[in-house]
This record gives structure tokens, C-alpha cells and sequence, in this order.
């Protein structure tokens, strides 16, 4: 019987040690798990707000690359038709002035141009100094003219000045490009 108790006790050992065996295991997985980085809610929720931006912002980006050939074809138009080459443009635009203000029954003084650098895309900003003379109802429809015209032209500033006979004298500064 002393046999069999001995043979139990050592059963029962041997199962205590596999038991501790097993739980120092766990320990040392549960340390490892534990000892590894953790990430706070909040800054899970401000990395998936993150993430959904930057979804956002390629979704945005894909657009604009299935655009693009579109915005360079109007670009093309736009600059084509809006812009006059350099070589005809100055005689254009003294032309294109000159016949606003007769059609809005005024009298145009001479035109000065200064021109800039062409940019890289060819552009060349040109600066108009002119003045033109008339009633005020003149001045307003030319200005109404200058806004609607198919060249394009930035309105820089505008000085008003007396004149003889009572007209009113309207300095302008334009600004054009001309393509190279």
C-alpha cells in the first residue's frame, strides 16, 4: 500500500510541477502581451479619422487625375482664345481699346504698354496706361464694355480727372498677357 501511496504522491508531484511549469509559461506570454505598445481609444479614434482624411484626400486626387485631360483641353482653349501672340498683340489691343471707347461715345488718349517676362507656361504680362474722356454715362458704358470683353483684361486702377468743356478724364491702368 506504501507502494501505491508513494506512486500517487509522485503522480500528484509531477502533475504540481507541470502546473507551475505551465503558469510560468503563462506568466511570461501574458507579460510579453502586456509589455507590448497600447493604444489609448481616443487615439484610435483620431488614427481612423486620419485614415478616413486621407481616403478622402486620394478619392479627391483621383478625380482631379480623371479631369485633367478635360482642364487641359479647356486651358488650351482658354489661353488660345483669350490671349493674342505677342507679335499682333499690342496693335490688337490699341485697336481693340480704341473701339470700345468710340462705341461708348468717348475720346481715347494714347496707350502706353509695359511688358514683362514671358512666365513658363509663355505667358507675358503686358501693363496698359491710357486715358479716355467723355460724359459720365460714357465712362460707365466703356467700363461696362472693358468688363465684357472677349480679350482678356484686369482692371488695375482707375483716377478720375477734370477736363475741358466739362467732360470727365478717367486715367486707367489695364493689365493683359499675350502668349509667346
Amino acid at each position: 500500500m506504501s507502494a501505491n501511496i508513494n506512486k500517487g504522491k509522485s503522480i500528484v508531484r509531477w502533475g504540481l510541477i507541470v502546473i507551475l511549469v505551465l503558469d510560468v509559461v503563462l506568466l511570461g506570454v501574458n507579460y510579453k502581451l502586456n509589455g507590448g505598445p497600447r493604444i489609448a481609444p481616443d487615439e484610435v479614434r483620431r488614427l481612423e479619422l486620419l485614415e478616413k482624411s486621407y481616403r478622402a484626400d486620394n478619392a479627391r486626387l483621383n478625380k482631379f487625375r480623371a479631369e485633367l485631360p478635360t482642364d487641359e483641353k479647356e486651358w488650351d482653349e482658354f489661353f488660345t482664345t483669350h490671349f493674342r501672340p505677342a507679335g499682333a498683340g499690342y496693335s490688337a489691343v490699341s485697336e481693340d481699346l480704341g473701339q470700345l471707347s468710340h462705341s461708348a461715345g468717348l475720346r481715347t488718349d494714347t496707350i502706353s504698354f509695359h511688358q514683362h517676362s514671358p512666365d513658363a507656361r509663355g505667358l507675358m504680362e503686358i501693363e496698359i496706361s491710357t486715358a479716355v474722356e467723355g460724359d459720365y454715362e460714357s465712362l460707365v458704358n466703356f467700363l461696362d464694355k472693358l468688363e465684357h470683353s472677349d480679350h482678356f483684361y484686369v482692371l488695375d486702377g482707375l483716377s478720375l480727372a477734370s477736363s475741358n468743356a466739362g467732360k470727365i478724364r478717367l486715367n486707367i491702368q489695364l493689365r493683359t498677357y499675350f502668349r509667346t
